[in-house]
C-alpha cells in the first residue's frame, strides 16, 4: 500500500509540473539539505523553452471610396449679402450630393471683415464634403458644382470602414502566420519543435492615409470633371507570441 501511494504521489506532481509551462512545480523542488548537505536537483526539469519574438503582415488593395471637398466662397459689402451667395452655392452642392447618394458633410464655415479697407468688405466660406463609392459619378458631379461657382480644395481616395476591417484580418492572419513560420525556423535551428502557444496579441500599425490627388482648378466654363486615379493602399498588422519550445 505504501509503494501504490508513492507512485500516486510522483504522478501528480508530474501532472502539476504538465499543467505549468516553462517551471517545475513546488512538489518538485527538493527539500532543504541543511549545512553541508550537497545541493540537489529537482526531479523534473521544466516543461521546455519559452521563445517570444513578433510577426508583420501587410495586404494591398484598391480604395474603395473617394472624399471630394469644395468650398463656397462669396464676397460683399456686407456679412448677410456674403453669406447669403455662400448659403446659395453651398446648397446647390449640398442638394446635388444627396440627389446622387453621397454622404455629405458641411464644416468651416467663416465670415470675416476685411480690414485692409478695400471693397467689398465681408468675405464668408463654407467647406463640403462629398463621399462615395462611384468615384466617377463623383468625379462628375464636382465639374458640374465648379462650373455653378464652387471651388475644389481637395480629392481623397480611402478605404471604406467595412473594406479595411476585412483587410485587417487578412493582415492579422498574415502576422500571425509570419509569427509562427519564424518560430519554426529557430525551433529547427535549436533542434527544438514548437510545441504549444503560451499567448498572442495583435495590433494593427495604424490607419492608412486617405491617398490626394492631382486635381484641375476651378473651373470657369464647361463643366469638366478632375481626374483622380485610385492607387493601393496597405494596411498592416503586427502579432506577438510565446511560444513554448520542446525537444
Amino acid at each position: 500500500m505504501t509503494a501504490f501511494r508513492c507512485l500516486a504521489l510522483g504522478a501528480c506532481a508530474l501532472t502539476a509540473a504538465t499543467l505549468v509551462p516553462l517551471a517545475a512545480s513546488a512538489q518538485d523542488m527538493p527539500p532543504d539539505q541543511g549545512p553541508g548537505m550537497p545541493e540537489m536537483l529537482p526531479r523534473h526539469a521544466p516543461a521546455g523553452t519559452a521563445l517570444t519574438l513578433s510577426g508583420t503582415g501587410t495586404v494591398h488593395a484598391a480604395p474603395d471610396q473617394l472624399t471630394a471637398t469644395l468650398f463656397a466662397e462669396a464676397s460683399a459689402a456686407s456679412a448677410a449679402a456674403a453669406q447669403a451667395h455662400v448659403n446659395t452655392l453651398a446648397n446647390t452642392a449640398i442638394d446635388a450630393g444627396k440627389a446622387g447618394n453621397f454622404t455629405t458633410v458641411t464644416e468651416n464655415y467663416s465670415a470675416d471683415h476685411n480690414d485692409g479697407g478695400k471693397a467689398p468688405a465681408w468675405t464668408a466660406r463654407q467647406t463640403i464634403r462629398l463621399t462615395g463609392a462611384d468615384g466617377a459619378a463623383l468625379l462628375t458631379l464636382v465639374g458640374q458644382l465648379q462650373a455653378k461657382g464652387l471651388a475644389l480644395s481637395g480629392l481623397d481616395w480611402s478605404l471604406s470602414a467595412d473594406l479595411r476591417q476585412s483587410l485587417m484580418r487578412q493582415a492579422e492572419a498574415a502576422a500571425l502566420t509570419d509569427a509562427r513560420q519564424r518560430a519554426e525556423a529557430a525551433a529547427k535551428v535549436l533542434g527544438l519543435k514548437v510545441a504549444s502557444i503560451r499567448s498572442i496579441s495583435l495590433s494593427d500599425r495604424g490607419m492608412p492615409r486617405p491617398m490626394p490627388m492631382m486635381m484641375m482648378a476651378r473651373a470657369a466654363s464647361a463643366p469638366v470633371a478632375p481626374g483622380a486615379p485610385a492607387e493601393q493602399q496597405d494596411v498592416s498588422a503586427s502579432a506577438s507570441a510565446t511560444f513554448v519550445l520542446t525537444p
